[in-house]
């Protein structure tokens, strides 16, 4: 979670501890190097939507434990999170950490709406969560989602953006394990919250890629939210129960790996040691097996022997925030779809800035984040792709929102993509 920072001090007359230093918000420099990466900054420029300027109101609220003004929290709140300041900072300031320590202050201040609540709790509880989707599918199916539309009423009751989102959901649940045919190892799957039911395809796809390189896959049915929403919106105690969960289930299985594909939730998963790091933790190992994104996996597994189907199609990569500025592994997607032979590949221009996705941000600040989307759909219908791979499931969800009237493009996981490419048998 934090980039330290190590000091030559010996130049100094001052004592200061030894060992890595933690920026705090005072360690900006202001130099101004983040505003071509920032995304709010880059739409309004505004220098209150800048990443110095939040940092100045971080700095009240976490280092003064000053009362800022309402003007302020709003600008800080506009912060989309990407972290894109924070991976080129020449000061190596720790952004994303600063900016969960103010939202934790924040939210102890703050009311939040039945409907964030409601979200919140579902999101804690799986069984909740998934016994609420039956309702959900048949809302979508039965034609009540149609006229709720055309009549209005779910703007009405104010899920009018939520309601955009949210696709079919898989009802059944996903077995404890899927077996290699000719297994030389075993892993285990993180298959999250919204993805396990909302995106079911990429989940299904991944187990079938993992079983043809001879891998078992074990999904641990007790596995739940990886914290990520609840901790960058400031209800980090609930988040850390979450994520002590999850080290817990997943230490009890004995596999080589522990693969996600969503790297909103890798980049969350990747973070647990720094979070969990303290006496109250009880946490010495965090994960024992090593945590890999799916993509990086396979590339770094793929048997010689295995050859995929040749495709004339042309492909674009978005790469996530989360995967260029917290794994920083954006390259993994490219070298995975070097194994379908004859596939163009293309990086989608200007991937520096946000789609605008954010987790939860699309839904809290739709102007910005339909405008960041809007911005990548320029770049889409300047080439003539046939697909648009992405590796998190928020930012696939975000960009196909903005799809209508637009060129036709197939926006999926790039494991998805490979494994259209596997010989029928």
């Amino acid at each position: 979670m934090f980039d330290f920072m190590d000091f030559d001090m010996s130049t100094q007359n001052v004592s200061m501890p030894s060992g890595p230093y933690i920026p705090e918000a005072t360690d900006c420099m202001r130099c101004g190097v983040c505003l071509s990466q920032c995304p709010t900054y880059q739409l309004t420029h505004d220098e209150q939507e800048s990443p110095r300027s939040r940092i100045r109101t971080i700095s009240k609220i976490v280092v003064e434990q000053q009362k800022v003004t309402n003007e302020a929290i709003e600008h800080l709140q506009n912060c989309v999170q990407c972290r894109a300041c924070e991976a080129i900072c020449p000061s190596k300031m720790a952004y994303g950490a600063l900016f969960d320590q103010a939202q934790e202050i924040l939210q102890r201040q703050q009311f939040k709406t039945g409907y964030s609540k409601i979200a919140f709790k579902l999101i804690e509880h799986k069984h909740a969560f998934n016994a609420v989707l039956p309702l959900l599918k048949a809302y979508q199916v039965t034609g009540l989602q149609s006229l709720f539309r055309r009549l209005r009423w779910v703007k009405l009751i104010g899920l009018e953006r939520a309601d955009k989102y949210a696709q079919l959901p898989a009802l059944s649940a996903l077995k404890s394990v899927y077996p290699a045919r000719d297994s030389i190892g075993s892993v285990a799957l993180f298959s999250g919250c919204i993805s396990d039911r909302f995106d079911r395809e990429t989940l299904t796809s991944a187990i079938s890629v993992l079983n043809n390189i001879g891998y078992d896959v074990f999904i641990p049915k007790q596995q739940n939210c990886c914290g990520a929403i609840h901790y960058h919106n400031g209800e980090q105690a609930r988040a850390k129960e979450l994520m002590l969960n999850n080290v817990s289930v997943f230490n009890d299985l004995n596999v080589e790996a522990i693969i996600y594909c969503a790297t909103g939730c890798g980049s969350q998963l990747s973070e647990y040691q720094q979070i969990l790091d303290d006496e109250e933790s009880k946490i010495e190992d965090n994960f024992k097996a090593e945590l890999v994104e799916i993509s990086n996996f396979v590339e770094q597994h793929w048997p010689d022997s295995l050859s995929l189907i040749s495709s004339n199609k042309s492909v674009l990569v978005h790469e996530p925030c989360s995967q260029r500025n917290v794994l920083k592994n954006q390259q993994a997607a490219y070298q995975l779809l070097t194994k379908i032979p004859d596939l163009s590949v293309s990086e989608l221009a200007d991937n520096k800035l946000c789609c605008g996705a954010g987790g939860t941000y699309m839904l809290s600040h739709p102007d910005n984040a339909d405008a960041l989307r809007d911005m990548k759909w320029q770049h889409i219908e300047q080439t003539e792709a046939d697909y648009l791979v992405t590796s998190n499931i928020g930012c696939a969800m975000h960009i196909a929102t903005g799809a209508k009237g637009k060129k036709p493009i197939e926006i999926i996981h790039p494991i998805t993509l490979l494994a259209k490419q596997f010989p029928k048998e």
